[in-house]
């Protein structure tokens, strides 16, 4: 029984991370090209007199040498201004981290519903257990926002999106992933 749940949450980590990883560089693609085009349209300096406030609290604004203010957001060769986001490496890492993390818990939640409660109750359990890793995922990213280099872009859209396929693709192929479990498990044994 040991074996067969070690290979469970196994499984089950490994195919959520391939899922949600992919999801989260495609939303972080999204989001950057979204911020290029909706940021580049507006023109982000604003002419003002600088009395003593250079660069204090305006709201991450900061004022040049010729008295206007520029966004303190990284800007292209064009002047158009790029969204702050987190490196693939960080975002990839933060993604794996958040899912040992709540992967585990979730799954042995999930099972245990299956294994002591009526069929019928199993998939409100199920939505209740997403609901709560969607809960604690969306806030560790968006406590990851004001890290420099971590950032995530839309951490809650990012959290309900990665959990929404991961579970989605856990539902189809669940029935798979219990029949690959089992028939590893008694080729071991025969060998």
């Amino acid at each position: 029984m040991e074996i067969y749940l070690a290979k469970l949450f196994g499984i089950s980590l490994a195919l959520t991370i391939v899922v949600e990883l992919p999801v989260a560089f495609i939303l972080r693609l999204g989001v950057k090209r979204l911020g290029k085009r909706s940021l580049g349209k507006k023109k982000k300096t604003i002419s003002t007199s600088n009395e003593g406030r250079q660069g204090r609290g305006m709201g991450g604004f900061a004022a040049g040498t010729d008295g206007q203010i520029r966004s303190a957001l990284p800007v292209s060769a064009g002047g158009e201004i790029w969204p702050v986001l987190g490196s693939r490496r960080h975002l990839a890492l933060l993604v794996v981290l958040v899912n040992l993390l709540t992967n585990p818990p979730a799954v042995l939640l999930c099972w245990l519903g299956r294994m002591y409660l009526p069929l019928f109750l199993t998939i409100p359990v199920q939505m209740l257990v997403e609901l709560a890793v969607v809960a604690v995922e969306a806030w560790i990213y968006c406590s990851f926002m004001e890290k420099p280099g971590w950032q995530t872009g839309r951490p809650v859209l990012l959290s309900v999106t990665a959990n929404l396929c991961s579970w989605t693709i856990g539902i189809v192929c669940g029935g798979w992933i219990d029949l690959a479990v089992t028939i590893a498990l008694r080729l071991s044994r025969a060998w």
